[in-house]
């Protein structure tokens, strides 16, 4: 599965979750891109921080209970993971440890 292909399925997923138009392609590349650049220049502490704060700047409280909810919310968050590793901003061993905490 390509990438583009992954973000396209991430993107189409939240948005019917939620029933609305919540995000687009570019917005997740976007947020992946600042995530190498925070990965870079603070290391995994900063990354965690940036990580904890994008569900509150795109989505409602509402909107993210209803997230986790979803019988796809942990199909998801493998494949953003993998994704995260794919584009260089988790390395694999973090990915399992991430994995294993979702």
């Amino acid at each position: 599965m390509n990438n583009n292909h992954v973000y396209q399925v991430v993107a189409r997923t939240i948005n019917q979750t939620l029933g609305r138009k919540a995000v687009t392609v570019d917005q997740i590349k976007s947020l992946v891109s600042q995530a190498k650049m925070i990965r870079r220049r603070q290391g995994v502490m900063g990354l965690l921080a940036f990580s904890q704060q994008i569900p509150y700047r795109l989505f409602t409280q509402e909107e993210i209970e209803r997230l986790k909810r979803s019988p796809r919310w942990y199909e998801l968050s493998s494949k953003m993971i993998d994704l995260m590793v794919t584009e260089g901003v988790l390395t694999p061993a973090e990915a399992g440890m991430l994995k294993r905490s979702i």
